[in-house]
């Protein structure tokens, strides 16, 4: 596709800009519609276990408004300990949000569904994930204020049809933040086959989402059956400009085929204890992690002489 080639499509306008369009102004929606396929994450032929899940970008390859991927840091098919006599496969995934060129991303919604192969009979639920519940981080404090009108009953030579009053500013302090959060949500019948996660922009400071994300999950297997996931990777973008917002729009990825025979990942680096006879005991809250932003220290250096 050219740089300059943008198609047209019926998407509306994000809401939040609506406060900054004029009058005179007027807000398109731009779809890139590619070749069927181009943002789509394949599997090789007979491939199980795909370490990169989804790997995805806005415009051209070369100067993208946003690239999103989605990469396994570890992958490890065992039991899951203590009390329980079930089977168990611990996921940690690592995922990363780059903006360029002004652009940014402002939310982003992940969900990971998982099913036994076709035939087969083995139950696949989610015991864990982390993150889990509601995270918020980046607390800032923004100044609102509205007017009042209060009216005035029963004023002495009120005349008639006018309405008495004053009109009165109420202002208060309120807090942004932030927010990461993780879920298991249950089906019709209670049962826990997805693992969602999603990600907010401080909605006050508008800087973006964090630029990286990793995420575990615990599944309990009921026996040792292969299984399927199935990914699906949403974000949506803001781009600086108040005429024109776009949108990306892509074929889904192809599930992911996981063999339990196949030989533990793990590329941690040792951050983490992973006991594929317990993992239940790993230590979830130690192995996710959530970065805004790396903060240079060094930047600032003194000045150096000159070479005579």
């Amino acid at each position: 596709m050219n740089e300059d080639e943008l198609w047209l499509s019926d998407e509306i306008g994000d809401e939040d800009d609506e406060d900054f369009i004029g009058p005179s102004s007027f807000t398109m929606a731009l779809t890139y519609q590619g070749p069927p396929g181009e943002f789509r994450t394949r599997n090789k032929q007979g491939q199980r276990q795909r370490p990169t899940v989804s790997s995805f970008r806005a415009g051209p390859r070369k100067k993208p408004a946003f690239t999103v991927s989605c990469n396994a840091k570890a992958m490890v098919h065992g039991e899951m300990g203590g009390f329980s006599s079930k089977m168990a496969t611990l996921l940690i995934y690592e995922f990363q949000f780059r903006s360029y060129r002004g652009a940014r991303l402002k939310e982003a919604d992940i969900l990971f569904e998982f099913k036994p192969l076709p035939g087969a009979t083995g139950r696949v639920s989610v015991a864990q994930v982390r993150p889990d519940g509601v995270h918020k981080m980046e607390r800032t404090e923004q100044l609102e204020g509205h007017s009042v009108w209060a009216g005035i009953t029963g004023a002495p030579m009120q005349a008639i049809g006018v309405e008495v009053g004053a009109d009165r500013t109420v202002e208060k302090i309120t807090g942004h933040h932030t927010v990461v959060t993780g879920d298991r949500p249950q089906d019709d019948w209670g049962d826990y086959y997805e693992a969602r996660f999603a990600l907010y922009e401080n909605k006050s400071q508008g800087d973006g989402i964090p630029s990286k994300l990793t995420a575990c999950i615990l599944l309990e297997r009921d026996d040792d059956q292969d299984f399927v996931c199935v990914p699906t990777i949403s974000v949506k973008p803001n781009f600086t400009t108040a005429v024109a917002t776009l949108f990306s729009s892509r074929d889904p990825d192809d599930p992911v085929y996981f063999n339990v025979d196949e030989p533990p990942v793990d590329l941690l680096e040792g951050r983490v204890k992973i006991d594929p006879t317990n993992l239940a005991a790993t230590r979830l809250d130690e192995a996710w992690d959530c970065t805004m932003y790396n903060n240079y220290q060094g930047a600032v250096k003194p000045s150096q002489p000159s070479p005579a």
